[in-house]
């Protein structure tokens, strides 16, 4: 009797160690699942009949200590299952409530359905998790719609030291839509950071916005986009008019202008290729390459005007530009 009171006490302990490894390896291989899709741009591809098999209360927290039932509740709303998502995002508030992930999802949630409520959570997951862009985002946004902008300041001036792009792109963004007159503060704002790398497409995009304003980057983005389809279908001078237009509304973006320049010249029209290159490079001395200097030297090539050519295609030689060696070479020799 007694050796068989011994078996049992070791047995129980045993089978519920056995039991529980059981229980979260399982869980591991489900949480793999939710995990990966959690955190490729957010896709819902796996199928919710077999999600909903997935347990969620042992453990309630994944490896990532994101709350599983949360993770669960995406599947419901990409669903239409509006009530049961709900009752499993309420029901995991308190596991892990310092991530502010709970009050994100509630805030994408009422999104389109009740902005107040939308306000309420979002700044719920801001206050917990500010450094998050997609909290700053959805916060942001909430703001924007509301039109709170002296909030937007205030929480703009929390995280403005971080120096993320995308928090100091979204608050630009919401100050321009809220009131087209904050264009001016923006520029400044925008001009007084020297930790972004200006070169950037993403720098330029949004220097252009600010320049420009919402107003006409709908027009601007759109006649960029027909300038390079003129260019390429060999309607040079309509492309040139064009990118000459667009360099007007954004004066600082001389790539627009060496556009022009440069098809211009393909058209043949060297005198206003000439006068284009020579704004580009008197006006952007900072530029990272020499190609404006490349083909102004081949415009006056071209004009009959070897010697000034020459001279520009060295200079875009000396400043390595690829291509004007062997240009000197044929033409300068």
């Amino acid at each position: 009797m007694k050796n068989n009171f011994l078996f049992i006490i070791i047995l129980f302990p045993l089978i519920t160690s056995i039991f529980v490894n059981y229980k979260f390896n399982n869980s591991l291989k489900e949480q793999s699942i939710l995990i990966y899709e959690f955190n490729n741009s957010g896709s819902l591809d796996y199928p919710l009949d077999k999600v909903k098999e997935f347990n969620h209360t042992f453990p309630n927290i994944t490896v990532t200590t994101l709350p599983i039932g949360l993770l669960k509740a995406r599947y419901y709303l990409k669903h239409f299952k509006p009530v049961e998502a709900l009752d499993l995002i309420h029901k995991t508030k308190q596991f892990n409530p310092y991530l502010g992930v709970v009050e994100y999802e509630l805030a994408k949630y009422y999104l389109l359905r009740d902005v107040d409520s939308m306000h309420y959570y979002a700044k719920r997951s801001f206050d917990k998790l500010p450094r998050n862009n997609y909290h700053t985002k959805i916060y942001f946004t909430a703001l924007r719609k509301l039109k709170k902008e002296k909030e937007l300041d205030s929480a703009f001036n929390l995280v403005k030291k971080y120096n993320s792009f995308e928090q100091w792109k979204d608050y630009i963004f919401s100050k321009l839509e809220i009131d087209e007159t904050n264009r001016k503060s923006m520029q400044n704002l925008l001009a007084s950071n020297n930790a972004f790398d200006k070169t950037k497409d993403e720098f330029i995009t949004l220097q252009t916005l600010v320049n420009i304003g919402f107003n006409n980057y709908s027009d601007y983005e759109s006649s960029i986009i027909k300038a390079e389809a003129l260019f390429d279908q060999k309607r040079l001078v309509e492309s040139a008019v064009i990118y000459d237009e667009v360099s007007v509304k954004n004066p600082s973006q001389y790539l627009l202008k060496e556009n022009a320049a440069i098809a211009y010249y393909k058209a043949g029209m060297y005198q206003a290729a000439i006068n284009s290159f020579k704004y580009v490079i008197d006006n952007f001395r900072d530029r990272k390459d020499a190609k404006s200097e490349f083909y102004l030297g081949l415009t006056y090539l071209s004009a009959k005007n070897k010697l000034i050519g020459c001279d520009f295609l060295r200079l875009a030689n000396q400043k390595n530009f690829s291509g004007s060696k062997n240009v000197i070479e044929k033409f300068c020799n």
